[in-house]
């Protein structure tokens, strides 16, 4: 059983290091960026550690076919949620449990890190968690930073007594890490374009890539 510091806050971590780029997003820009962050595993075949936070464990039972991929693929996968059901025993991933009053709680975070691929979504919600899935809404940040990354990474692992990502340390593989970002900046670029109905969200899409510090590959 784990035991988490009630008062511990990726977002908090990653607000004070990148104030300037806290940005505002709707559950559907989450949503997408979630899915290309896993993407790096399900789609490129990087065997990455993973820590997601989907705030009430119910949140993730749409999840669950996915993330059964994803276990099968990356190195490890933890997910944190307050447990309002029983979710299902999936090999690969371990369970997390928060309570309501936990700032984790009130966060979606999705941290994958490994010696090839580095990259993280912190964010706290603004909204009320009772509100429509359409109207709520997020403030933080999407990141390629490795130096960030693997911060965030150290802390979770220590928090739920993981070993350390030993081949992950003082030596990143950087041309590895700029090819891969390139393919995930043009995938969600391009669901950005097809998204231009939805204006808002494509909008989202595209400020969210811009302060991520990345570049589409060419």
């Amino acid at each position: 059983m784990y035991t988490v510091d009630p008062t511990f806050s990726v977002y908090s971590l990653i607000e004070r290091i990148q104030q300037e780029r806290i940005v505002l997003n709707h559950r559907r820009t989450m949503s997408l960026i979630s899915y290309e962050i896993e993407n790096a595993a399900l789609i490129d075949g990087v065997h990455i550690r993973i820590f997601a936070g989907f705030q009430y464990l119910s949140k993730f039972l749409p999840q669950v076919k996915r993330y059964k991929q994803l276990a099968a693929t990356a190195e490890a996968v933890y997910v944190f949620g307050v447990p309002d059901i029983q979710p299902p025993p999936i090999p690969n991933v371990r369970y997390i449990n928060l309570t309501s009053s936990d700032r984790l709680a009130k966060e979606w975070f999705l941290i994958a890190h490994s010696i090839d691929f580095s990259s993280a979504l912190a964010t706290e919600e603004i909204s009320q968690f009772s509100d429509p899935d359409d109207q709520r809404q997020f403030k933080g940040v999407w990141t390629f930073e490795v130096e960030i990354v693997t911060i965030m990474n150290d802390w979770l692992t220590s928090l739920v007594d993981a070993r350390p990502l030993a081949d992950a340390e003082g030596r990143h593989n950087y041309e590895r890490q700029q090819q891969l970002v390139g393919k995930s900046v043009a995938r969600l670029s391009q669901m950005a374009e097809s998204l231009k109905p939805t204006a808002t969200i494509a909008s989202e899409v595209a400020d969210s890539i811009r302060n991520s510090g990345a570049e589409p590959a060419e």
